[in-house]
């Protein structure tokens, strides 16, 4: 395929079927959340009650490299140095269609949406799924007289993004996007709410000519 700008690839992915300009961080209740601890969780992101409100999605540790005791080279001391724990907010770039399997698995009915762009400025990005037999396969180099893996060469600015793909974890459906570290935000950067419609009442506090918009992810099962 031949290279496009940013203008060109916007306009295929919005011609493109199983592409979303959304990109969406839900709260899972699979985890014995009830749906009033769900609740509490989207009203502290929104620090909805505060009169002076700041809005803040606190991040988790995630990725390979902060479960793995990994080292990797670093240009600056020409060494394998620890890899550290690494923490990030994530997102799920999925369609309407994609969030209905989301909000069924994980058993979500609470989250919030921003533009593509908008995480984009933030500093946010996409996920690198790299498949296990490439990522810890062996090499030598130069001078080396035994082999290290290709996860060792790894920079660390990647770090955060990394998740490892195998029979046992694929996480590649969820076309996933992280922020590094915890991310600020205005009301008026949200695009959707989505919340069961008994908490409409609620979360409209936040509306500002009818936006964001709020929706109730039990909608979906109508399309």
């Amino acid at each position: 395929m031949g290279k496009t700008n940013t203008e060109e690839s916007q306009k295929l992915a919005r011609e493109s079927t199983d592409c979303s300009f959304l990109l969406t961080h839900l709260i899972r209740q699979n985890d014995d959340k009830t749906e009033a601890d769900a609740q509490n969780i989207l009203d502290l992101i929104l620090d909805i009650h505060n009169s002076q409100p700041n809005p803040l999605l606190k991040s988790s540790r995630t990725g390979w490299y902060s479960s793995a005791s990994a080292k990797y080279f670093s240009a600056e001391t020409c060494q394998l140095n620890n890899a550290g724990a690494y923490n990030s907010v994530c997102f799920t770039e999925s369609t309407l269609s994609g969030l209905k399997a989301h909000r069924d698995m994980f058993g979500a009915k609470y989250g919030l949406s921003f533009n593509r762009e908008f995480l984009l400025s933030k500093g946010a990005a996409p996920c690198i799924n790299i498949p296990h037999n490439i990522f810890k396969k062996e090499v030598i180099y130069k001078n080396d007289s035994y082999p290290r893996k290709v996860f060792n060469f790894i920079p660390k600015e990647l770090h955060p993004y990394i998740n490892l793909m195998s029979e046992s974890f694929d996480a590649s459906h969820e076309r996933e996007w992280r922020h590094h570290y915890d991310m600020e935000f205005s009301w008026s950067d949200i695009r959707f709410i989505f919340c069961p419609e008994s908490d409409f009442e609620t979360f409209s506090k936040i509306q500002i000519n009818g936006l964001p918009t709020l929706f109730d992810l039990t909608w979906l099962d109508r399309v």
